[in-house]
């Protein structure tokens, strides 16, 4: 039962954020879509909205495979092969992040050089 009020109180606290949170998304300059679903704004501006939520995407994605990796790790108990495979997974999620956040960089100052 102690378990039950404690997964309930996680759960509404994490919904109050959340609400918080999406309530604060008009105070962000985020591109207008119309209520037929089209984005306002120029070709590139779209573009550069859909490249920027794509990267977004990976880095989650990135992140997921951390989390897994590290997860992995802890649970090797002992087995070198898959401590070994856990830090190959850790090595390439963390170079493709260093990837994601240079090609947000580029995209960020192509963007504004053009702009």
């Amino acid at each position: 039962m102690n378990m039950i009020k404690k997964l309930t109180a996680s759960f509404g606290t994490a919904l109050f954020l959340v609400n918080n949170a999406l309530a604060q998304q008009d105070a962000f300059e985020r591109e207008a879509i119309d209520i037929t679903g089209a984005a306002k704004g120029t070709l590139g501006q779209n573009i550069t909205t859909m490249i920027n939520y794509f990267l977004g995407l990976l880095g989650l994605i990135a992140v997921a495979f951390l989390i897994y990796a590290g997860v992995m790790m802890v649970t090797a108990g002992g087995n070198e092969e898959q401590v070994a495979k856990s830090k190959k997974i850790i090595t390439y999620a963390v170079i493709g992040i260093i990837i994601i956040l240079l090609s947000y960089t580029i995209v960020t100052f192509v963007t504004g050089a053009l702009g």
